[in-house]
């Protein structure tokens, strides 16, 4: 009688995002996470001067938050390496939602500021540690699409959630009735966070975790030792095939053939996220106006439909962001290489601008608005996504969470910058010369991408050159 014979099998590593462990958990965490962000944005500002207080206050009330927002960013990722991600999005979570119920008790300033503040310190935390987390349990190969779907559970959530809080208002509820519901979806992202893996950075496990005969961490998961093995084997390969290269391969074929087998991070630390950052940056400044300006640069050229349409352009902005974002995470994995689309994102995010300029400069016709936001979200949605990825796969895996922690400032103050800066265009110059400063500003960030990629394409000669000499 013939027996079978216990054999380890190796689980397979996942072939899509969704089944790799913990990442449908974050990802209804980070849609948790800003429907409760996009829910109460628009409606505390109106709760504050309804109950009385100064337009001043009002808007402090988002300029607080967003502050501590930036300000809590730059700090997390040494939260992750002592905590781990689970620790820090389950605090955090907790922290964005639950001081919103102290609205519902008091708006004086003392408390709207401090609660704001409160809020924003969960809301920083929570954004880095889920981007962080998603760069750290998606395979390479994978990470374009799943970057893509992490667009769109942001831009669905905002989309949503963004007119939900003003419609409750507007149909009689009371404001109290819109925190307990952006406290409760807060608390979504929490109990989310339970469901993940309990996953540390690679800078605090590699210190704290044993590691097998082939230097990977004993505590990963299967898949994630079986992927990590089969990338040190790869890069030995890689050694070996470029050595043979050297006496059988022109030089530059031999160049292409070294980048398609292992993709390496760049060295020199963090200054690789640079150019990326100042990228995403140049257009959040640009959205930064959009956002705040073109509700009322519509109603000045057309008083009765004015908001109406800045309501719905607003509505594509954000529908082409999600639709390009994820559009660049798939062919981003498809050509095995991010930064394809970083080039047309920024042209198109500056035809955008143009548009508006043109409407409100030049009067061309409202329609053209409609064109102008299709022409931003889908640029602003490719910058976003190429950034996080170029960020992400330029620096070593033990770095992604300070890569995330500058995506997310970037964004976030970029936006901020641009409000107030470009808000002080138009304030003396009008709306039009604010959106085409806002133009300049992503012209800048093309132009600083010509340039990083002239210099590395001036390192790549350089390096088969030398490799032709040897």
């Amino acid at each position: 009688m013939k027996t079978l014979e216990a054999t380890s099998i190796q689980p397979a590593a996942p072939t899509q995002p969704w089944k790799v462990p913990g990442f449908t958990s974050t990802l209804i965490a980070v849609a948790a996470a800003f429907s409760a962000f996009s829910l109460m944005l628009p409606v505390i500002p109106l709760a504050v001067i309804a109950s009385g207080q100064s337009d001043a206050l009002a808007g402090a009330t988002t300029a607080t938050f967003m502050a501590i927002t930036v300000l809590t960013q730059i700090c997390t990722s040494r939260l992750i390496h002592a905590f781990g991600y689970r620790a820090v999005m389950i605090v955090a979570a907790l922290l964005l939602g639950l001081p919103s119920l102290w609205y519902a008790v008091s708006l004086d300033p003392a408390s709207v500021l401090i609660v704001a503040a409160i809020r924003g310190i969960g809301f920083g935390s929570l954004c880095v540690a889920q981007y962080a987390l998603i760069g750290e349990i998606v395979p390479a190969g994978m990470l374009g699409k799943a970057s893509g779907l992490l667009g769109v559970a942001v831009g669905a959530s905002q989309m949503v959630a963004l007119p939900a809080g003003l419609l409750l208002v507007n149909a009689g509820y009371s404001f109290d009735v819109v925190f307990f519901i952006g406290g409760g979806i807060a608390l979504i992202a929490a109990f989310m966070a339970v469901a993940i893996p309990n996953v540390e950075s690679d800078a605090s496990s590699a210190d704290a975790a044993g590691n097998d005969e082939a230097g990977v961490a004993i505590d990963d998961p299967a898949w994630r030792r079986a992927e990590l093995k089969y990338e040190r084997r790869q890069r030995i390969i890689h050694s070996k095939v470029v050595q043979k290269a050297k006496f059988a391969i022109p030089a530059k074929p031999r160049a292409k053939i070294s980048a398609r087998i292992h993709r390496r991070p760049r060295p020199h630390g963090l200054i690789v996220t640079v150019v990326p950052a100042l990228a995403l940056a140049s257009v959040s400044m640009g959205y930064g106006a959009v956002s705040s300006f073109l509700p009322a640069s519509v109603r000045d050229i057309d008083p009765a439909h004015g908001a109406a349409l800045a309501g719905i352009m607003l509505s594509i902005v954000g529908a082409a962001q999600m639709i390009f974002r994820f559009f660049a995470g798939m062919l981003a994995d498809k050509l095995n290489r991010p930064g394809t689309t970083m080039i047309p994102g920024l042209i198109l995010s500056a035809l955008g601008l143009a548009g508006l300029v043109a409407v409100l400069a030049l009067g061309w016709p409202l329609a053209t608005l409609i064109c102008a936001a299709i022409l931003f979200g889908a640029g602003f949605g490719l910058v976003q996504n190429e950034a996080l990825l170029e960020m992400f796969l330029r620096v070593p895996r033990e770095k992604i969470g300070q890569a995330s922690t500058i995506w997310n400032a970037a964004f976030d103050s970029g936006t901020g910058v641009g409000a107030i800066m470009l808000g002080m265009v138009a304030a003396h110059a009008g709306y039009a010369m604010a959106f085409a400063g806002g133009t300049v500003l992503v012209a800048i960030g093309f132009i600083a991408e010509l340039t990083d990629r002239g210099v590395q394409r001036r390192h790549r000669a350089r390096r088969v050159a030398a490799s032709v000499a040897d």
